[in-house]
């Protein structure tokens, strides 16, 4: 029973590659009990990364998606055939349709009335772009309320507001050369930032409305969904590296300890308090942090590293309120900012601080995966789940996935 139970998985694991700021990262894996991914095998390489939409080092792109790719095989002691790939905001336009089809008289709404309404917005004729993914922000039918899920109910016609993600030609012709460099022909691409909002997000909250920003090494995805699709996306060169560079040259360190100073910061310590005279025990004010630099301890004064810090937030705040304001979407101006990535959560302090330089609530969040909670993983485990729950035999990604709960109405 149990050697069955292992083969039906290993015959249901699919391969996904995500393409980070820093790293390549090959996920093989299926789906578990209660929901959970299990992992059979994980390649990590670290590589250039991009910028302005270009690779930084497109030589060695092919070398580390290859050994990525070959780790992960390994590990998991399979070969694969097929492979779906992540594509950033970086490489990828987001463009939101009003479309409507008639159904010629009252009538329940099909599977296939969704599908020619979504392929009806489809009208893109880019000789340098694809569409990769077409995902409902919502539909209505006769009464104007908005849907999320209209198959079975009853109407004389369907209209929707659909986002469509196209991703660049020559994005998928770098990876698709890399992957069969590999031995894999066959690839699929789908958008990274709506698998990541549809990992990390319930249905009943993106309904609502989600705002993103998967904060990297070397640059900052930001994301705003509702309903099963992407309203807005941009991308910026501000990333967690910036934090580390800055570090490295106010206090003249190498990169690799100017990282681990980083990762000492808590941003709400104030070393500049004095405990009240009275107290008989009174609190122990941290004023210095501590690192060992080939085999000697140095120390960096708490307030002079805290607003190095501080100042690199800062910037980063000023990147997103500048692209929220260029937004044409109108989103509700309650909806919280959502930070995920590596780029700035291991900082204690640090979303909050970044909170507050935007006047706005901004939260920490994570896959919620045992064992695989970590902020990093949040996009490479977005893009298995997404390809898990669409179902990868039936239709390919560019469809629609069907969602878990099904024909709940959207307020206004």
């Amino acid at each position: 029973m149990i050697d069955s139970i292992r083969g039906n998985v290993l015959k249901q694991s699919v391969a996904i590659l995500d393409l980070g700021t820093s790293k390549i990262t090959v996920l093989i894996g299926s789906r578990g009990i209660n929901d959970t991914i299990n992992l059979d095998g994980v390649g990590v390489c670290e590589y250039g990364g991009f910028a302005c939409g270009q690779w930084l080092d497109g030589e060695r792109l092919s070398h580390c998606v290859g050994q990525a790719i070959a780790s992960a095989e390994t590990r998991a002691r399979q070969k694969i055939e097929k492979l779906y790939v992540g594509v950033p905001n970086e490489f990828s336009q987001c463009h939101v349709v009003d479309a409507s089809i008639s159904l010629n008289k009252k009538r329940r709404v099909t599977d296939r009335d969704v599908q020619t309404l979504l392929d009806n917005g489809n009208t893109f004729d880019d000789p340098n772009r694809i569409v990769i993914n077409m995902q409902p922000i919502y539909y209505t039918l006769d009464n104007s309320h908005k849907l999320i899920e209209p198959v079975g109910m009853t109407s004389t016609k369907l209209s929707g507001s659909i986002s469509y993600i196209l991703a660049r030609n020559d994005f998928i012709e770098d990876i698709t050369a890399a992957a069969g460099l590999a031995g894999i022909e066959d690839v699929e691409f789908l958008s990274a930032s709506l698998a990541e909002l549809i990992l990390l997000f319930d249905d009943f909250r993106r309904d609502k409305c989600v705002m993103l920003a998967d904060v990297g090494a070397l640059g900052t995805a930001l994301t705003i969904g509702r309903g099963d699709g992407i309203c807005v996306q941009k991308y910026f060169s501000w990333g967690g590296r910036r934090i580390t560079d800055a570090l490295a040259d106010k206090f003249d360190i190498p990169f690799k300890q100017a990282e681990q100073l980083k990762r000492k910061v808590i941003l709400s310590l104030e070393p500049d308090f004095v405990p009240p005279s009275d107290e008989e025990e009174p609190p122990v004010v941290q004023t210095e942090y501590e690192l060992e630099i080939a085999g000697e301890i140095k120390r960096f004064d708490v307030a002079e590293t805290n607003l190095v810090v501080r100042l690199e937030i800062e910037q980063l705040a000023r990147y997103i309120q500048k692209a929220l304001k260029k937004c044409n979407y109108d989103y509700p101006e309650y909806t919280p900012l959502s930070v995920t990535g590596g780029g700035i959560i291991p900082m204690r302090g640090a979303i909050e601080y970044l909170s507050e330089c935007l006047a706005h609530e901004a939260e920490a969040v994570k896959p919620m995966q045992p064992m695989l909670d970590s902020a990093p993983l949040s996009s490479a485990l977005g893009i298995l789940n997404m390809v898990l729950v669409s179902n990868p035999t039936d239709g390919g990604m560019i469809n629609r996935f069907k969602r878990w709960f099904s024909k709940r109405k959207q307020k206004e």
